[in-house]
């Protein structure tokens, strides 16, 4: 017969739950605001959690995180986060309350919205992540960064930061070549007013 202490090792300590950013990669334009997610997956006996978020602060800044709907299926929750942009990441946790079991699954944990401030790639570095079961022991787990890739808009059309040099010479092109078709338009408008 196994005892409650084996049977709670065994529930809580699944080393399948993992912690990542969803979507892992994300292409944005420079003022665009977006969404990313912080999802568990294969998690046994959730309580509370914690997580730490970083990003190049020259790049992006957040806006507002606000929790998922994953460890609510088990009752009343606190949550609670701190966003510091000037040095680039947030802290964000949250726990269930009162003498409730933990949630099992896969799910969201937060949402984290971003302005992109400026051209680049950066990490969305997932670190100091802590998951606990409702007998107060850490749940073992992986946890898996993200990244985000800000461009400039053209024409409506993302393209990354890495693919404007090659397109310069043509973008710049392409402007001479409307501007001079805009000029005839105009000139042949004259020459039919002038008949």
């Amino acid at each position: 017969m196994l005892s409650y202490t084996s049977i709670v090792t065994e529930l809580s300590g699944s080393p399948a739950s993992n912690l990542h950013v969803h979507p892992p990669t994300k292409t944005v334009a420079v003022g665009q605001t977006f969404i990313i997610d912080i999802r568990i997956s294969d998690v046994i006996d959730l309580y509370g959690w914690e997580f730490k978020l970083g990003w190049n602060p020259n790049l992006l800044d957040v806006v507002d995180v606000t929790e998922g709907a994953f460890l609510k299926q088990g009752g009343e929750t606190f949550f609670t986060n701190k966003i510091n942009n000037t040095e680039g990441y947030i802290l964000v946790d949250c726990t269930l309350l009162g003498d409730v079991s933990g949630v099992n699954g896969s799910g969201t944990l937060a949402c984290v919205k971003f302005h992109a401030e400026e051209q680049g790639s950066c990490v969305l570095d997932l670190y100091d992540t802590k998951l606990v079961s409702s007998v107060e022991q850490p749940i073992p787990h992986t946890a898996n960064d993200g990244s985000v890739t800000v461009s400039k808009s053209v024409g409506g059309v993302i393209i990354p930061a890495n693919k404007l040099e090659l397109l310069a010479p043509w973008i710049g092109l392409t402007s001479t070549i409307i501007f001079a078709l805009a000029t005839i338009a105009v000139l042949v408008k004259r020459k039919k007013k002038e008949k």
